[in-house]
């Protein structure tokens, strides 16, 4: 277990995305740079430190620089690189960061900004589970044509990837905290919503299947998470959406359809409150 301190920028060296053959493998190394891998199919082990580690779609892999790994694989495997600067810092375990979601979208709030926790925390494997499709829109703004180029390119892609690992790291935060983090009813609502927010939901059917009442469901979604369960509900979609655009070749019409929205016209209208553009202008 380790940390970043993202007081100093991490700078992206080299990234890419690769695809192994079945029965890859190298001998093994150290590098001079940290090593970030976002598998996207297939199965890779990863030998680090003595531990052997299995890798599949939706997981994380992290080497911090002097460390050494070996890599093989028994069907293919396909993944997008960095090698970025900075220090990874063992310690003794990670603390709860605040959730990237206590602020609807599109709700104004105020107040002043204090220092506060600037250290990003790790292991060598993190699944990122129902994070996955958050973590795919940044991967994807991360890696662009321009990120061989040099000068403000560069940068570009090293804030999106510091972005990257900002979620990474929330998640890996999410599952190491005690179990209780959540009372029982706001849990089953999280994961009832994540098992199906790609179909129309109602309130009543989420209700039923977390075993209390409507009003209850509300009530302590509501006071637990900062926002409601339709502004959780959108915000999720919101999310995949914008990598569905952008990442595959479904249109405007097959993603409003596939993410449960009622019409087109009302997805347009919650994409562009939400990014501020039409998802047609995010598209090109």
């Amino acid at each position: 277990m380790f940390y970043l301190d993202l007081q100093t920028l991490p700078a992206v060296k080299m990234t890419g995305k690769v695809r192994e053959k079945r029965g890859w493998s190298h001998n093994g190394r150290t590098m001079t740079e940290n090593l970030f891998v976002f598998f996207h199919a297939g199965e890779c082990v990863f030998e680090i430190a003595g531990q052997e580690l299995s890798y599949t779609r939706g997981d994380v892999a992290l080497v911090p620089k002097g460390v050494w790994y070996r890599p093989h694989t028994s069907s293919i495997c396909e993944y997008t690189f960095f090698h970025f600067d900075g220090e990874l810092t063992p310690c003794e375990g990670p603390v709860s960061l605040p959730s990237l979601r206590d602020l609807p979208a599109g709700m104004p709030q105020y107040g002043h900004l204090d220092e506060g926790e600037t250290r990003l925390f790790f292991s060598y494997k993190i699944s990122l589970g129902a994070a996955l499709p958050d973590a795919e829109v940044l991967l994807s703004r991360a890696v662009t044509p321009e990120h061989a180029a040099r000068g403000m390119h560069r940068l570009r892609t090293s804030v999106r990837f510091a972005e990257l690992l900002l979620a990474v790291s929330q998640r890996f935060c999410e599952q190491t905290a005690p179990e209780d983090s959540l009372p029982p009813t706001v849990a089953r609502v999280i994961a009832f919503i994540r098992e199906n927010y790609t179909r129309r939901l109602s309130l009543e059917e989420l209700a039923e299947n977390v075993g209390a009442s409507k009003q209850y469901c509300m009530r302590a979604f509501k006071k637990k998470m900062g926002m409601t369960v339709g502004d959780y509900l959108l915000d999720l979609r919101m999310r995949h959406a914008a990598y569905l655009l952008r990442s595959t070749y479904m249109n405007v019409n097959q993603t409003a359809d596939y993410l449960g929205f009622s019409s087109v016209s009302y997805f347009s209208r919650s994409f562009k409150s939400f990014y501020g553009v039409p998802p047609s202008e995010y598209k090109e």
